[in-house]
C-alpha cells in the first residue's frame, strides 16, 4: 500500500479561543431545491449519514460551534505515561476524567496558528477499500483528516486503520453496526455500549483510545438531552457537521459532490461529512484543490483542541 508517509506537511488547527463566525449557516443539509440526485444507487438508510428526512430544520440549525478549551489527552500519548503512578492515578478515573485529562507530554505538532479559515474533512463508514487511497491524496496533499470508522469494518483492515493513524489521521468511532433500530429504539444503552466495544478494539490497533464518535445520520433527531447526558456520562465527544456533501448519493456524478461543498461551504471554520466512497476518492482532489483556492487551510482533529460540532449545540459534547 502506498499510504505510509513520514510526510512533514504542516496541519492547523484553529486557536483554542473561538473565532468569531460572521456568517449565517443554513443548516448540515444546505441542499437547494433541485439538487437531489437522481441517480442514488446507494441505501439510503442503511449507508448514509444524511439525518431522517423528519427531522426539524432547526435541530440542525446555524453551527456555532465553540472552542471549549478543553484539555485532553493526545491521541499519539494516551495511555502511555511510563511512571507507574501515572498508570495507578488513571485507573482511578472515570471515563469522563480520562477523557479531560490533560497530557503530560507535549503534542508533537503545534497546531495553533493564527488561520481565520480552517476546514475539518472528516470520512464515514470505513475502514475499507477505499481508506488507503484517501490517506494517499490526503498525503499527497499535504493535510490530514479525521476518519469515522465502523467497528463492524474493522476485522481485515487492521493495517489500513493502523497506517491512516501513523500518517497524523484521527481515528474516531462511528458505532458498531450502523443500525439505526439497534442505535436509537432503546435508549441510550445500546448506542454507548456499542461505542465502548469500537473503542476497545480500536485501542487494540492505534495503541490509544480513541474518544470523538460520530452517530450513525447524525444526531438528531434521534438524540435528545437524556441521551446526550449519558453520553456525557461515558465520557465521549460527538461531532455532527456543517456542510454534508452530499457524497453517497452521487454514485455516477461524482462533481455534484464538489457543488453541493461550493454552496455550502462560507463559514470561517468548517466540518466537512463525507464518505469513503469510489466518487468520493474521484473529486476529493478537486475538493482539496478549491478548498485551497478559497483561502481554507486544514486541520486534524485534536483532543486538547475540542470544539463543539454538533446539532444540539449541546457544549458538553
Amino acid at each position: 500500500m502506498n499510504d505510509k508517509t513520514g510526510s512533514s506537511a504542516t496541519v492547523v488547527s484553529p486557536q483554542l479561543e473561538s473565532q468569531k463566525d460572521n456568517s449565517t449557516s443554513s443548516g448540515p443539509e444546505a441542499v437547494q431545491e433541485g439538487d437531489n440526485p437522481a441517480d442514488n444507487s446507494s441505501n439510503k438508510d442503511g449507508n448514509s449519514d444524511q439525518p431522517s428526512s423528519n427531522t426539524n430544520s432547526d435541530d440542525h440549525g446555524k453551527q456555532e460551534e465553540q472552542d471549549q478549551g478543553q484539555g485532553a489527552q493526545d491521541p499519539k500519548d494516551s495511555g502511555k505515561d511510563d511512571s507507574q503512578a501515572d498508570k495507578d492515578q488513571g485507573k482511578n478515573q472515570t471515563p469522563a476524567d480520562k477523557n479531560n485529562d490533560a497530557s503530560k507530554k507535549p503534542v508533537e505538532k503545534d497546531d495553533q496558528n493564527n488561520a481565520k479559515k480552517v476546514i475539518y474533512l472528516t470520512f464515514d463508514d470505513g475502514p475499507g477499500k477505499f481508506t488507503s487511497q484517501i490517506v494517499k491524496i490526503l498525503n499527497d496533499n499535504g493535510i490530514h483528516a479525521t476518519f469515522f470508522m465502523v467497528g463492524g469494518n474493522l476485522s481485515g483492515n487492521e493495517k489500513a486503520v493502523k497506517k491512516a493513524y501513523e500518517a497524523g489521521n484521527y481515528i474516531g468511532m462511528h458505532s458498531m453496526t450502523h443500525d439505526k433500530k439497534k442505535l436509537y429504539d432503546h435508549g441510550s444503552g445500546p448506542f454507548i455500549k456499542e461505542f465502548q466495544k469500537e473503542q476497545g478494539m480500536m485501542e487494540e490497533i492505534i495503541g490509544t483510545p480513541p474518544w470523538l464518535i460520530r452517530a450513525p445520520y447524525g444526531s438528531a433527531p434521534m438524540i435528545d438531552k437524556k441521551f446526550r447526558d449519558d453520553i456525557v456520562d461515558a465520557g465521549f465527544k460527538m461531532w455532527d457537521w456543517t456542510v454534508d456533501s452530499m457524497d453517497w448519493s452521487y454514485s455516477k456524478h461524482p462533481e455534484k459532490i464538489l457543488q453541493q461543498v461550493k454552496k455550502q461551504v462560507h463559514r470561517d471554520r468548517e466540518v466537512i461529512l463525507m464518505h469513503e466512497r469510489s466518487q468520493t476518492v474521484k473529486i476529493l482532489p478537486d475538493v482539496i484543490s478549491y478548498l485551497k483556492s478559497k483561502g481554507y487551510t486544514f486541520a486534524v482533529y485534536k483532543p486538547d483542541q475540542h470544539f463543539s460540532v454538533n446539532f444540539a449545540k449541546d457544549n458538553r459534547l
